[in-house]
């Protein structure tokens, strides 16, 4: 996992994730089914399809954008918060290999 920008000035609450596979909107369906909200591009972009202009513009390459995700957080949260967001990444990866095994195309001869 790599931190978009992680060398730069940023806010406190927010991060942009590069995930080593698949797309972010695979991801962000799992990590939904577990009960976290997570974006694929800023606040001002939601309901948008095209990738990210600002990690277009940060000299990301398409594939990358593609992997994208956005994690917020609130004052409300809490370490606790953050461990099971951790292991509801982990479990994701987990889901999304398994998926990405069982889905691979048998040709079949007749």
């Amino acid at each position: 996992v790599e931190v978009a920008g992680g060398k730069a000035e940023r806010l406190w609450n927010t991060v942009m994730l590069i995930l080593p596979e698949f797309v972010n909107t695979r991801w962000i369906r799992s990590l939904e089914k577990r009960g976290f909200q997570i974006s694929s591009g800023s606040a001002c972009s939601t309901g948008k399809q095209e990738p990210s202009a600002v990690l277009a513009a940060m000299g990301l390459e398409s594939d990358t954008i593609r992997r994208a995700v956005r994690v917020s957080s609130g004052w409300t949260n809490t370490v606790a918060d953050w461990k099971r967001l951790a292991g509801a990444f982990a479990d994701s990866y987990d889901e999304l290999r398994a998926e990405s095994k069982n889905s691979t195309a048998r040709v079949i001869s007749i």
